[in-house]
């Protein structure tokens, strides 16, 4: 049986693509050029000790809604498991492509 394996996302070693990512997600959905990188930590979480993404969204974010929810989402999606590395790399590429 073939199975497909994912390059699992390590939130300190692809801190740097989670902020491509965000910035692709955000120009394509909202178009709007916004830097990321000052918008979340990674911290343990207190019960799993699982590295997560905690939002430290700044008014720029916060005072738009589409802007707040997209980004919430992403988050919630990479904490939950539900992108992995290579996902994030091939709509980086695919976004950088259609440009």
């Amino acid at each position: 049986m073939n199975t497909i394996r994912f390059d699992q996302l390590n939130l300190t070693r692809d801190k740097n693509l989670i902020d491509d990512y965000f910035n692709v997600m955000v120009k394509k959905e909202l178009n709007i050029d916004i830097s990321f990188s000052n918008e979340y930590v990674m911290t343990r979480n207190i019960v799993s000790k699982k590295l997560i993404l905690v939002k430290t969204f700044s008014d720029s974010i916060t005072s738009d809604s589409q802007l707040h929810l997209l980004i919430q989402s992403l988050i919630h999606k990479i904490n939950t498991g539900l992108l992995s590395r290579d996902q994030m790399m091939a709509a980086i590429e695919m976004f950088r492509e259609n440009k």
